[in-house]
């Protein structure tokens, strides 16, 4: 294997910020460059790999970089099939795939120009007609390939369907012209024959999550070819003075924390090296505002549990840079209640106390989870479990009966059981409208309701 070097963008940097190497034994490295180093306006790759002029390692650097590539098997057995490469050569495949990593980084050939700048809505975009969005979303749909005058501009990391697209001010559906490095604006979720309701449902979490005044990424549900889909407004996008749309440096806490993709779920990891509340909380201490984070991180991890979202894994959640380094927990996003889907495990994402699910979770156990993150007093635990519980509990009790009428009585049943489940742990009187609803039993693969 020959050495292979690789220049790291960040997008509204003029030039690399550092060389990602892979050396004749594959063993990885990545090193800022000085320029950017001594650049007062620098800010860090990943809160895992601060600005140094110390080489990052190669663990380090698998679990950042390894981060940047996408989930999707097809997407890569393509590029491994055609180049011959391994799935662990991560440099090997960034080569290919790293012009479009997710967010405003960039992976490219040394001396490549770059490929991620602003972008101009009057002449950076094309427009895509009626008939070319049916196709998309048809194709998603069938998870079949995009049609041959598509190609996903963005690609986004993840199993869902969909795709990265732009709205143009006159909204109008577009996708950036080629070669132009301008930024796509929205992503298409669009569900599947499987899951037909999975849109609808991540709508309704999306907009309930909104209204209840959790910072959310902003979401519509819409009707194309007759197939429910979801666009959702990208967070790590803004306008800048000149009205033309840039990035927003970001990066997942599996990233942040220095882990693999494939260790996203506490269960995956090792003491030490996992995505638990003691790295939660290592992320939460670096914030801008600590304080400010933890309460959002507590709501967050409650409003999971109501809704059934077992799937708050760290690769769902995400902090975004401001221009001074800063970093603040991103909009919540992929908020789907998972335990209405069958073959999904009960297991939570990151343990609770001692509790793995929600049938374990006692009130010493949530407890045990808000000393973990930052909680030290008794008597702070007992006001923010009680408050928080208490209004999420009492928001989604009177949004029941408008649930059941839209056309998710499953859901709404679903919710109505793991609040009182909630509030008889924690002591508080359970809201009327949620008291009688139908029982669920969820576990083991679907929803049904009990004999």
């Amino acid at each position: 294997m020959s050495e292979l070097i690789l220049d790291v963008r960040l997008d509204g940097f003029t030039g690399p910020i550092g060389a990602l190497v892979r050396d004749e034994n594959d063993i990885l490295s990545f090193t800022y460059h000085e320029n950017y180093i001594l650049n007062p306006d620098s800010i860090n790759l990943s809160l895992s790999m601060p600005i140094d002029d110390t080489p990052y390692t190669d663990a380090r650097c698998r679990a950042f970089f390894g981060n940047l590539l996408q989930e999707s098997d097809d997407t890569m057995q393509r590029i491994m099939d055609r180049e011959g490469i391994e799935r662990t050569d991560i440099a090997g495949l960034l080569l290919y795939l790293g012009r479009d990593c997710p967010g405003a980084i960039s992976v490219l050939a040394n001396g490549a120009p770059p490929v991620k700048v602003p972008g101009n809505f009057a002449t950076d975009y094309e427009v895509l007609d009626d008939a070319d969005i049916e196709q998309i979303v048809i194709a998603l749909h069938e998870r079949e390939p995009l049609p041959d005058n598509i190609e996903d501009p963005s690609p986004i990391a993840g199993v869902q369907s969909k795709i990265a697209l732009t709205i143009l001010p006159d909204r109008n559906f577009a996708q950036p012209k080629k070669g132009s490095g301008a930024p796509t604006t929205h992503i298409l979720k669009v569900s599947n024959k499987k899951r037909p309701n999975e849109t609808k449902l991540e709508a309704a979490s999306m907009l309930l999550s909104q209204s209840f005044g959790i910072l959310t990424a902003e979401v519509g549900n819409i009707e194309i070819a007759g197939i429910n889909v979801l666009l959702v407004t990208r967070y790590d996008r803004r306008l800048n003075e000149a009205g033309l749309v840039e990035r927003i440096h970001q990066e997942d806490f599996a990233q942040a924390l220095g882990l693999s993709p494939t260790m996203k779920y506490q269960r995956h990891g090792r003491e030490g090296a996992r995505f638990d509340t003691g790295a939660i909380a290592q992320i939460i201490n670096f914030s801008l505002n600590p304080a400010e984070m933890r309460q959002q991180f507590i709501t967050a991890t409650i409003f999971d549990l109501i809704i059934g979202n077992n799937d708050g894994h760290a690769k769902n959640f995400s902090l975004l840079y401001q221009s001074d380094g800063a970093v603040k927990l991103a909009p919540r996003y992929d908020l789907v209640p998972i335990r209405l889907f069958e073959g999904y495990t009960e297991q939570f994402s990151y343990d609770l106390g001692h509790a793995t699910k929600l049938e374990e979770l006692t009130v010493e156990d949530f407890d045990l989870f808000l000393q973990s993150i930052g909680i030290e007093s008794a008597a702070g635990q007992k006001r923010l479990r009680n408050s928080i519980t208490s209004y999420l509990g009492n928001q989604f009790a009177d949004q029941i009966e408008t649930l059941e009428k839209s056309g998710q009585k499953k859901f709404a049943d679903l919710i109505a059981s793991n609040i009182r489940h909630l509030f008889a742990e924690f002591n508080l009187e359970i809201p009327e409208s949620v008291r009688d609803r139908d029982a669920v039993i969820v576990g083991g693969g679907g929803w049904h309701l009990p004999s």
